[in-house]
Order: C-alpha cells, then structure tokens, then sequence
C-alpha cells in the first residue's frame, strides 16, 4: 500500500509504504487491508464504494487514513454533510484540523456549507469588525 499525504504540499508522493508481501500480479489482498492498517495504529475511511476508484494495473484508491481518532471522528460525521463532488470528507476535516480547530468548532461551519477555514475566519473577521 501507498500512503500519500492529503497536504497540498505533498501531493503525489508517497509518504510511507506498507508491504503486504503478495506479488503485484496476484491479486490485491483485500482481507488484509485492516490487519496491515491495524497494526501501525491507522484508521481507515474507505473511498466510496460506488464511484469507481481511480486506478492503474497495480494501483487503485481504497481511501483515507490517519491515526487522529478525532480527524477520523469528524470525517465520519461529515460522510453526509459533505458534497461528495467537491471533497472527501476526510480532505475537509484535514483541512480543518490543521488549521488549529476542533471537530466541535469545525462542523456548525462545514454544515453550513463552509468548507475552508480561511473563510470561517474571514467572516468571522467581518462580523466582529465596528462598522466603518
């Protein structure tokens, strides 16, 4: 398995590997997707399994993980809330997290359709500011 990190900074490299041992021409062996996971402390939010995963003769999505229980939390929370066509519910709870906030400080504002934090804080800035 490849582990990429959701940071824009970082996307398309690998992060980290994980071998399960099987040769790339058998296939993938899915019953040990958790066990592998598992074992280095990581949480996975599985890719939707209705829409086809991007993927290559040896490669396909199978989702996100971490090892924030709290970004995994969130994420599961915003399953429903997130509009699937514009970002993964894990991507947004990142995004959140690492701004410095709390699943309970983030969800009001991503259920009221703000996805980025950055914009929270503008019109959070806007509102507080006397009038001019």
């Amino acid at each position: 398995m490849e582990l990429r990190s959701v940071d824009e900074g970082a996307l398309g490299r690998p992060v980290e590997w994980i071998c399960s041992g099987v040769p790339t021409q058998q296939p993938a062996p899915e019953h040990q997707i958790a066990d592998l996971l598992g074992e280095r402390d990581l949480l996975l939010f599985p890719a939707d399994p209705g829409e086809p995963a991007p993927r290559t003769r040896s490669r396909r999505l199978i989702g996100y993980v971490t090892r924030d229980r709290e970004l995994m939390r969130l994420a599961l929370q915003l399953a429903h809330v997130v509009d699937p066509g514009w970002d993964h519910p894990m991507v947004v709870a990142a995004r959140w997290m690492q701004a410095g906030h709390s699943a309970e400080a983030a969800m009001p504002w991503i259920t009221a359709g703000v996805n980025w934090p950055k914009a929270a804080e503008t019109i959070l800035r806007r509102s507080c500011s006397p009038p001019s």
